[in-house]
């Protein structure tokens, strides 16, 4: 670089910092000395104090927006009416998606097509502006002179962060973007991409201004949305106000302590307006189902809560290829088959297969179930007490009789077990109170969480009385068939939760005799945070369910075979082979050839699997239910399942305190 070139860098440097210092306030001036071959530069700037970089100046001056800015309903208001669901849907989901009305989803307490909710609207997103009053001197921002310091005259800047390589979230700030600046054109939002591990240090720390947030539901049930979203990880994550959120925890503790459903489902609806006048957040969309089978398939229930797909009531038409085999070809591994630990989706399929829980979901219906384990149950007066009456005559798949006492071993080793990377928090908070997710609050103060040489270290007396509790709220009386549980409140979800892969009953002495925590509360910490890779039930399952496991070659297939001893009606295919493909050209093939009954197609190949479909199956979202299924092309092999919502969404959230 030549001596002149090099002059010009540090004239542009210095450009640079009168710039940063034109968005900074009054400091202590610092002299930096540039040395250029042949002349020295001094350059004296005045850094601000330290500062949100994504905040801009920090303040209310056109360049940047203080700390408290989303503290304004208007402000938070203005930013929904500014979102344009349907290009987000067309430009993204390519028509295959539904704008989220509320929080909870179709088909739970609460869930109201004609619910209040924000719409794509320039003309209210300008409203709500110029009513904020985000300079607080009592003024809407509308009603100040035409050189006062409010939002509409002053604009803002701000930066909107999205984690590194999730273009639909990247896509959603660019829409929200391009509206504000439509409105304004001094509204600018910058839009930031950050790697996950910064993104999500950022979030805890209380930096982002404004981001997308992520929820998979765990249960099906409008706590587990309204939960995170209010009074919980998100709500958190983006410091909502004590005042706030005492207006949302008291309609969350009354709607999960309440077990009538049409009770549950009025306080979910004043939940819903709530979260609309309150404007915390803005939901997004729900991307609906598009799937591919085999036409011969017949009997394959689509509940989108299972893991996966359950098996047993599957079969085939006269004349299919493989007519005893049900086969599938997937891009993803199971994790591992322990009940107690699993948490993805992989997992869940062979466990809810092979394994059972005391209820399940009945057929479709996502807030229906029916007898499982337990032939009836019962549920005292005050919701706390539940009595389940098991099923007589049951076998493990290696020979041990099903007793009461092995249901109750079963949700204690599952709490006991504990862990946050295991899905116990969800039957903790049940048993051991709201708040209270992990038999390390149980058993201490919390301090344990995750770390079983900790846990070790506890004292014996804590350890002890920490698994009698857990004990005496599951109790087992063989003679008579039942277990009872006491809850520690009222839980309205109840029966989603023990419905799930969590819920699965295992052989108490086959556990022990594999190296399983035997019972006793002496040792139970010597089990805590399990990880699959030391589980030692990760590779090996002993269940009542209708298949049972044959093999699992990690990486390449697991294959379940036909229970002939099950104590239901038998499974209607003898052999279920789950092979793990992650190529879609050798999955696509498979499906071509009749090899496989059906299996994953990305969203950029489903244009080569909609040109087999000789019948189509579509869902009627306002009824909640699937439409009969129409034959359009009696020449083409493949049945295609459209418009489902699926069980999970994306919320634009404010965060009414950044650090």
């Amino acid at each position: 670089m030549s001596p002149k070139n090099r002059v010009t860098s540090v004239l542009g440097l210095m450009m640079v910092l009168s710039l940063i210092l034109a968005a900074c306030g009054q400091a202590t001036p610092v002299v930096e000395t540039v040395i250029v071959p042949g002349q020295e530069v001094v350059i004296t700037a005045t850094p601000g104090p330290a500062q949100n970089p994504y905040l801009g100046s920090n303040q209310l001056d056109g360049n940047g927006i203080p700390a408290d800015f989303f503290t304004d309903v208007h402000i938070r208001k203005a930013f929904s009416y500014c979102f344009d669901w349907d290009t987000l849907i067309s430009d993204v989901y390519n028509g295959e998606a539904v704008q989220a009305i509320t929080l909870p989803l179709p088909g739970m307490p609460g869930y109201d097509l004609n619910a209040t909710h924000y719409t794509f609207d320039l003309a209210k997103c300008e409203e709500e502006f110029k009513l904020a009053d985000a300079d607080h001197d009592g003024i809407a921002a509308g009603d100040e002179a035409e050189d006062g310091g409010d939002v509409w005259n002053m604009g803002f800047r701000v930066q909107m962060l999205y984690n590194q390589g999730n273009t639909t979230r990247q896509i959603m700030s660019e829409i929200l973007a391009g509206n504000l600046a439509a409105v304004n054109e001094k509204f600018l939002v910058e839009i930031l991409g950050l790697p996950w591990p910064a993104y999500l240090a950022a979030q805890r720390a209380f930096k982002i201004p404004i981001m997308t947030a992520g929820w998979l539901e765990d249960i099906h049930d409008p706590h587990n949305w309204y939960q995170p979203y209010t009074t919980g990880a998100y709500g958190a994550r983006q410091a909502m106000p004590d005042d706030l959120k005492a207006q949302f925890k008291a309609l969350l503790d009354e709607g999960v302590a309440e077990t009538d459903p049409a009770a549950r489902s009025q306080i979910y609806v004043e939940m819903n307006q709530l979260y609309f006048d309150l404007a915390p957040g803005t939901p997004m969309v729900l991307a609906t189902g598009h799937g591919f089978e085999q036409n011969w398939l017949q009997g394959r229930v689509l509940n989108p809560i299972f893991s996966g797909d359950y098996y047993a009531t599957m079969s085939k038409a006269a004349g299919a290829k493989n007519p005893d085999t049900v086969t599938q070809a997937t891009i993803g591994d199971a994790d591992t088959l322990d009940p107690a630990l699993a948490y993805d989706t992989a997992s869940g399929e062979i466990i809810q297969n092979v394994y059972e829980t005391l209820v399940f979901y009945d057929g479709i219906a996502t807030d229906k179930f029916v007898p499982q384990l337990a032939e009836s149950w019962e549920t005292s007066a005050d919701g706390k007490v539940w009595t389940f009456h098991l099923r007589s005559g049951v076998k493990f798949h290696e020979g041990g009789d099903l007793t009461p006492s092995d249901v109750a071993y079963s949700f204690a080793r599952g709490l006991l077990q504990g862990g946050y990377i295991s899905p116990q928090w969800l039957l903790a908070e049940p048993f051991f109170g709201v708040g209270t997710d992990d038999i390390s609050l149980v058993a201490g103060d919390g301090s344990a969480a995750d770390d079983r040489e900790a846990m070790s270290a506890t004292d014996p007396a804590a350890l002890v009385a920490a698994c009698e509790k857990t004990k005496a709220a599951i109790v087992a009386d063989d003679a008579a068939g039942t277990v009872t549980f006491t809850l520690a409140q009222p839980w309205g979800p109840f029966m989603a939760t023990i419905a799930q892969a969590w819920g699965s009953i295992m052989d108490q002495e086959w556990v022990a005799d594999n190296g399983g925590w035997d019972g006793s509360c002496d040792t139970w910490q010597n089990f805590y945070a399990m990880t699959s890779a030391e589980d030692p039930f990760t590779a090996i399952a002993n269940g009542t369910g209708p298949y049972k496991l044959d093999h699992w070659t990690q990486g390449t297939e697991i294959v379940m075979v036909r229970n002939d001893g099950y104590w239901g009606e038998p499974a209607k295919t003898e052999r279920v082979v789950i092979q793990i493909i992650p190529e879609w050209g050798t999955r696509f093939a498979m499906l071509q050839a009749g090899d496989a009954d059906f299996v994953d197609v990305p969203v950029e190949n489903r244009s080569q699997a909609d040109a087999l479909v000789g019948e189509r199956c579509e869902f009627d979202l306002a009824a909640n239910a699937s439409k009969p299924c129409e034959v359009v092309d009696a020449s083409k092999p493949l049945r295609l399942r459209i418009g489902r919502p699926q069980l999970q969404m994306d919320v634009i959230i404010y965060n009414f305190a950044i650090q």
